[in-house]
């Protein structure tokens, strides 16, 4: 770099220091200098499932005489999240790994799931639906103060949604 050109703050090309608009993202340099940067993606959770997140498990492990306990143990060791301000990405396996990613933007429908026995260890359910074809519903649960959580990935939703200029069409 030199004195004449600058890094474009959404794209990291090189471009000119006196440009006004990116050549290469086309981005407005002027309107974006007086912004904070919102675009980064931060994360918000990132983490495994708890181990027993419902009653009726609890039950079981009891029942069992603890016997069940690894096998819920392994299920949760093979579960991660990872939710971003842009992004939720669910990783599946221990020994193969499938990885599973779903833009916010993407995502309808927000459903908060509280059966009985989750109720009764303090726990819920997260059900994402997206209008991916490809990764159209996500299934988040076993986390703490996922209630709190599903409202910030709402918001992150809706702001991914106006920062990407999408709207979405509701057929009557």
């Amino acid at each position: 770099m030199t004195d004449d050109t600058k890094s474009c703050p959404l794209c990291a090309e090189t471009i000119k220091a006196a440009a006004l608009k990116c050549r290469f993202c086309n981005a407005d340099l002027a309107a974006h200098a007086g912004q904070p940067d919102v675009h980064v993606e931060r994360p918000l959770y990132c983490g495994h499932p708890a181990v027993l997140y419902s009653a009726w498990q609890w039950l079981a492990v009891l029942a069992t005489l603890g016997l069940i306990w690894p096998f819920y143990w392994f299920k949760s060791l093979s579960t991660r999240y990872e939710i971003t301000t842009q992004r939720v990405r669910v990783e599946r396996g221990l020994l193969s790994k499938t990885k599973e990613s779903v833009e916010l933007f993407r995502i309808d429908h927000f459903d908060l799931l509280k059966p009985l026995g989750m109720r009764l260890v303090g726990q819920c359910m997260l059900h994402l639906r997206s209008s991916d074809a490809g990764f159209s519903s996500v299934l988040l649960y076993g986390v703490d103060g996922l209630e709190q959580l599903g409202d910030q990935i709402r918001e992150c939703a809706l702001q991914e949604r106006s920062r990407r200029k999408v709207t979405t069409f509701v057929q009557a």
